[in-house]
């Protein structure tokens, strides 16, 4: 019964919409203007932001030291830590970017990634969605990492780290999302609770 109200519910709450132009398009994303309509047969215009592929990011952990890349972000005008990350490139599967911008931004490399979550940090505007993986197994490949996108990579801590969330030291919610989820599960074994994040292996 309560699934049958819920399919009802989700039925009549159905928003419709359709591309009616498209203000500007590059490689990396188009600013298109939609006609929604929503429930009640309202249409409004809306201007979302559409995404041709999701992007990645690595959490690269060793023991309980995690590593970290500085870039300067110039949308924001800062300085910032954050985890490995990237775009998914053509004809590339989310794991196989994944090993890509690993290797290239921090110099490091991975047997296996592990999934840890896919999301969507702003579906109130646009449908850019971040696939997360956890490397656990990190090995220098004795290469340097790309200094014209990365200016610095330094391990830290598991105290660094929460210290440093604690002190709103890492701004950036693709990194923010997966690290405190690794660490939730981290507190989870630790003390005989629940796993967050099941089916990571130790």
């Amino acid at each position: 019964m309560i699934e049958r109200a819920l399919v009802s519910i989700e039925r009549d709450c159905t928003w419709r919409a359709e591309v009616v132009g498209t203000l500007t398009e590059n490689p990396w994303f188009a600013v298109r203007e939609q006609a929604v309509t929503r429930p009640d047969g309202e249409t409004l215009t809306y201007y979302t932001i559409d995404f041709p592929a999701p992007s990645v990011g690595i959490v690269v952990r060793r023991g309980d030291a995690f590593l970290l890349i500085r870039q300067y972000r110039f949308i924001v005008g800062q300085w910032v830590w954050a985890i490995p990350s990237g775009g998914i490139g053509p004809g590339e599967t989310a794991e196989q970017a994944a090993h890509r911008e690993m290797v290239e931004e921090t110099g490091y490399r991975t047997e296996r990634l592990v999934p840890i979550v896919d999301y969507f940090p702003s579906y109130g505007c646009g449908n850019q969605q971040f696939k997360l993986f956890l490397a656990d197994d990190p090995q220098d490949t004795g290469g340097d990492f790309d200094r014209t996108e990365v200016h610095d990579v330094r391990w830290f801590s598991r105290a660094e780290l929460i210290e440093m969330i604690q002190q709103n030291g890492i701004v950036d919610g693709l990194s923010l999302t997966p690290l405190l989820m690794v660490l939730l599960d981290d507190a989870g074994r630790e003390h005989g609770g629940h796993r967050f994040l099941p089916h990571r292996p130790r």
